[in-house]
């Protein structure tokens, strides 16, 4: 008896001991970094939004780690925080390229990814659709002819993940959701997949799944909810459900969600004029917020604010009518809020770590991109 004691009290003791070493590898490990040092000053521009993308660049530039990569943690989602800093700086105004030493051993980072499937992520971790189309994002913009083999073989995975009912997830075997769906289109229209193309009609149809609008969503659940806006997935929303007065459950629309929506709908070839753009749209005007990812607070705050900016560009309005009449233009106020938030030392993080925003290198990425699209935005002829 007392022998069988001490067996269990070692047992015990083991299995604490294990599980105290796996929560300090998680936590020490996630979205870690071991690079650093003090960003090189910016000289004043007269042009706020490009002085504030500069700082940002000069934080990042000082935390790319020996290897290349801009983490370092065994459970970073490799290589998408790399291509994230990337695709943020080739396209921003300064129009880093590969001549950039920091962007050619970047890029070299990225190519080391790529899978037998074609994908470009780290096995491990999966979140390949992830990683893959960030991965499309970063390399397609470098116009560099001998990625487009990387690129076309990039394309065919993503293609590979695509399911059923027209959506995609994380991996080939994942649910589908409308956050990495909106990603795939974004990096299959980056690889110049033909907007003919079956996958993005499929598409399409998968994200009018994910919005709450009863006219063209036959869902009982678009109809409790109806406000043009989007979920998650079909049934789910991050920022919770609602009963409607039949007792009909309905999924909230939130703001990530909502322009990725849109945005989605664009890039799949679907015209301005159709019902759930124009929903959509509508959704934008009675849901106008800066200082909230609507429905969800500070969660996801940094990532909705470059969704944003994506799914306004590509609409092609500069002006918004809001709910209460006031015209926002939304280039130049977006960018005043993102740089009213900047640190002193070039950087952007969350307090809230949904999402891993708690990073200061993956959101200052986050912004220094939608800092780019205000700044072309705002400079580009207006369109109505």
């Amino acid at each position: 008896m007392k022998r069988l004691k001490k067996i269990l009290l070692w047992a015990a003791g083991t299995l604490i001991v294990l599980a105290l070493a796996a929560l300090t590898f998680y936590l020490t490990q996630k979205t870690h970094h071991k690079a650093g040092g003090t960003p090189a000053a910016v000289k004043p521009s007269g042009d706020p939004t490009l002085d504030a993308i500069r700082r940002g660049v000069e934080f990042l530039i000082v935390h790319q780690e020996a290897d290349g990569e801009f983490s370092a943690g065994a459970l970073d989602p490799k290589p998408a925080f790399t291509a994230m800093v990337v695709d943020a700086l080739v396209r921003s105004p300064d129009r880093h390229d590969e001549h950039n030493p920091v962007i050619g051993q970047a890029v070299r980072a990225i190519l080391s990814h790529q899978q037998p499937d074609g994908g470009i992520y780290t096995p491990k971790l999966g979140m390949g659709n992830y990683c893959t189309s960030v991965s499309v994002m970063a390399l397609s913009r470098l116009n560099n002819p001998a990625y487009e083999p990387v690129i076309k073989e990039a394309r065919a995975y993503i293609l590979g993940v695509q399911q059923t009912d027209g959506g995609m997830g994380y991996n080939p075997s994942s649910r589908s959701d409308l956050s990495n769906t909106s990603m795939a289109l974004d990096a299959l229209r980056a690889a110049g997949l033909s907007e003919k193309d079956e996958a993005f009609q499929r598409a399409a149809a998968f994200v009018a799944l994910c919005q709450n609008n009863a006219e063209t969503n036959q869902a009982e659940y678009a109809k409790v909810v109806n406000d043009g806006g989007f979920m998650y997935r079909p049934g789910e929303s991050k920022a919770g459900q609602v009963q409607g007065r039949d007792g009909q459950v309905g999924f909230k629309s939130y703001g990530l969600m909502s322009y990725a929506g849109l945005v989605s709908f664009l890039w799949a070839g679907v015209d301005r004029e159709d019902a759930r753009v124009k929903s959509a749209y509508r959704w934008v005007e009675e849901n106008w917020n800066l200082e909230e990812n609507v429905n969800l607070k500070d969660a996801g705050l940094y990532y909705y604010y470059l969704t944003m900016a994506k799914a306004l560009q590509v609409y092609g309005r500069r002006e918004i009518k809001g709910k209460d009449g006031a015209v926002h233009d939304w280039p130049k106020e977006l960018a005043a809020k993102i740089a009213s938030l900047q640190k002193p030392d070039g950087s952007w993080s969350n307090r809230n770590d949904k999402w891993f925003e708690q990073d200061p290198v993956l959101v200052t990425a986050y912004m220094v991109r939608a800092l780019s699209i205000c700044h072309e935005a705002a400079n580009a002829p207006t369109r109505h």
